[in-house]
C-alpha cells in the first residue's frame, strides 16, 4: 500500500467518478497500475450490473444518429431507472453511440442483445453504469436508409421519428423535420393506407355496420355507411393523406401528400415511431 498515493487515487477517481475507496481498493489490488485499476473497476461494476437487471427501468432516451451522407441513419431505445439519468449527458452520448452503430451497420432491426455486446460498446456501457450506478437496458434498434433521411426527437427525450424520403426536398422550408414532428403528434398507422392492418380497417367496418343497424337505418345503406366509416378511418391514419399540423406553414388543407410533392419527393420510403417504453 506504500506505492498507492493520494493523487493517484484521486486521478483515478477523476477519470472514472467512482467512489473513492473503490478507486483506493482498484489501485491496490493492482499494485497501482492505473490501466489496470481502470479494468479492474469495470469488471466490478459489471458485475453489480447483472446483479441489479431486475431492477425496473420506466425511463430513458430515444438515441439517433444520422450520417452527412443524409443517406442512412440509426434509432435506439435505452431505457434507464430514473429522469435525471435519461437527462444526463454521458448516458445521452452512450444513447447516440448505440445509435450511430445501428446506422452504420446492415440490419434493418438488428438484436439489442448483440449490439449492446460488442466490445467497444460494452467497455463504454459499463463506465457510464460505472459512474452512473442506475440499470439501463437497450431495448430497440432500428437502421433506415433512403436518398433522404431525416428525424426528430421530442424535446423530453421519450419520443422520436425517423423516415427516409425519396428524393432530398427541394424547399427553403424544413420539409423533412416538419414532417416527423408532425408524424410523432399525429401517430399514424403506416405510411399510406395500403399498410394499415386489415384486421383494424374491418373491425372499424363491423363496428360501424352494427351501430348503423342498431339505430334503424335501411339495409341499403348501411353498408355505404360502414365502408364510409372505414374510408375515413384510413385517411385519419394514413400519414400521406393526412393534413399537416403546422397549418401556418402549410395551409389548413395542405395534405402531407401534396406539400411533399411540391418539394419534388412522392415518396416516404421507410418510417419508424419510437417511445420509451411502448
Amino acid at each position: 500500500m506504500a506505492g498507492i498515493t493520494a493523487q493517484m487515487v484521486k486521478d483515478l477517481r477523476e477519470k472514472t467518478d467512482l467512489p473513492m475507496m473503490d478507486c483506493k481498493n482498484a489501485l491496490t489490488e493492482t499494485n497501482g497500475d492505473f490501466v489496470a485499476a481502470t479494468e479492474w473497476l469495470r469488471k466490478k461494476y459489471k458485475g453489480k450490473m447483472v446483479d441489479r437487471s431486475d431492477r425496473t427501468t420506466g425511463e430513458g432516451r430515444i438515441g439517433v444518429f444520422i450520417d452527412p451522407s443524409r443517406r442512412v441513419g440509426g434509432m435506439v431505445e435505452l431505457q434507464c431507472e430514473t429522469a435525471p439519468v435519461a437527462k444526463n449527458e454521458e448516458f445521452i452520448a452512450l444513447a447516440e453511440a448505440f445509435a450511430k452503430r445501428v446506422a452504420l451497420g446492415t440490419v434493418k432491426s438488428p438484436n439489442p442483445a448483440m449490439i449492446r455486446g460488442e466490445p467497444e460498446l460494452d467497455r463504454m456501457f459499463t463506465d457510464v453504469f460505472g459512474k452512473l450506478r442506475e440499470s439501463m437496458n437497450l431495448t430497440q434498434c432500428r437502421r433506415v436508409e433512403g436518398e433522404f433521411v431525416a428525424a426528430y426527437v421530442h424535446h423530453d427525450g421519450k419520443s422520436g421519428v425517423m423516415l427516409a424520403l425519396s428524393a432530398p426536398p427541394k424547399s427553403d422550408k424544413n420539409i423533412a423535420a416538419d414532417l416527423c414532428m408532425h408524424t410523432l403528434f399525429s401517430k399514424p398507422l403506416a405510411v399510406d393506407r395500403e399498410g394499415i392492418p386489415k384486421d383494424q380497417v374491418d373491425k372499424v367496418r363491423e363496428d360501424a355496420r352494427a351501430a348503423a343497424l342498431a339505430e334503424g337505418k335501411k339495409e341499403q345503406i348501411v353498408d355505404k355507411i360502414a365502408e364510409g366509416k372505414a374510408n375515413s378511418f384510413c385517411a385519419e391514419r394514413a400519414l400521406m393523406e393526412q393534413y399537416h399540423v403546422k397549418t401556418d406553414d402549410y395551409g389548413k388543407n395542405a395534405k402531407i401528400a401534396d406539400v411533399l410533392k411540391t418539394a419534388g419527393v412522392t415518396k416516404i420510403t421507410d418510417l419508424v415511431i419510437m417511445k420509451v417504453g411502448a
